[in-house]
């Protein structure tokens, strides 16, 4: 069975949705609930759910939320025993969302995934290098990407980039050239903020050109967009669902992809395997769907095995 290490933000999500129209300067009546969340922590739990060996390398806090993280994601199937305890509150992150699910604001609070340093990462650097696949997200510093970047490059890995936000691709833009990536997973605003430009074929170009072999855009209720550079970018339609939640939606997405490239599909049809993920968490509350299956993703994606 392949192997997956994913090294990344873990954090508790706490989200209150609006129980109609959300107004903004005054109070909404609503819920609140809380889960675990983060960006690598839900690509992990989203793997996990689909029957990959995944560990998560991540940064906790020596207090209740990050006892209650490891507990939770060990529980879904994750190896957690590669994650370091850190001198700073476990990660929090807030979300407002209003009475359709779509997301209003958020607030995250990522101390923690910053102490994570390149020193922690070469003292796991043998179970990295048997790993199959590499997953990072750009919560780590630059220093860490950087070191994963070389080490992907001098070891033969396949690394696997998540942006996160618009703010964090920007240390990407930083890292000396070529990056030397197996693919990035950017949204729209993310692709344009590290490329330069609004021209998506200039874009996907640009990317290519930094060292990244294949390029998965998330567009939302659009789909997705996939350019390997060898050949004219491809269009992956979305599934229509009615949307319950949209967080970790992109998250299932990433995962629903590295599920695809794990089992050798190709990079177009591990997109459609992400679209069909991120489809499923669509129509649930949770950060990470409890009906997401390794069976039951195919048979949404309208593949047999």
């Amino acid at each position: 069975m392949p192997r997956v290490i994913v090294i990344g933000g873990a954090n508790l999500d706490i989200k209150g949705r609006s129980a109609a129209a959300f107004v903004a300067n005054t109070s909404n009546p609503g819920e609140v609930v809380q889960s675990a969340g983060g960006v690598g922590r839900n690509i992990a739990h989203n793997l996990a759910r689909l029957g990959v060996k995944t560990q998560l390398l991540t940064a906790l806090g020596n207090d209740a939320q990050g006892a209650q993280l490891q507990r939770e994601t060990e529980a879904a199937g994750v190896d957690m025993a590669l994650s370091v305890t850190v001198a700073a509150p476990t990660g929090t992150y807030l979300a407002v969302l209003d009475g359709t699910g779509e997301m209003v604001a958020a607030i995250n609070d990522m101390r923690s995934i910053g102490l994570l340093e390149p020193s922690h990462l070469e003292q796991r650097q043998q179970a990295l290098a048997d790993a199959d696949l590499l997953v990072a997200d750009c919560n780590l510093s630059g220093a860490c990407l950087q070191w994963l970047c070389s080490f992907a490059v001098a070891n033969g890995k396949r690394l696997l980039v998540e942006p996160v936000s618009v703010p964090k691709i920007a240390k990407l833009a930083a890292l000396p050239k070529p990056l030397g990536l197996y693919a990035l997973t950017p949204n729209t605003a993310q692709l344009q903020a590290l490329a330069d430009t609004a021209e998506l074929s200039v874009a996907l170009s640009r990317l290519h050109a930094m060292g990244i072999a294949n390029v998965v855009v998330h567009k939302g209720a659009q789909g997705a967009v996939v350019s390997t550079g060898e050949r004219p970018a491809v269009t992956i339609a979305p599934h229509p669902v009615t949307v319950r939640d949209v967080t970790g939606a992109g998250d299932a997405a990433v995962a629903g992809f590295i599920f695809g490239i794990a089992e050798g599909r190709s990079v177009i049809e591990a997109a459609h395997l992400g679209q069909a993920a991120a489809a499923i968490k669509l129509q649930s509350a949770d950060s990470v769907a409890h009906g997401l299956s390794r069976a039951g993703l195919l048979a949404f994606a309208g593949k047999n095995s």
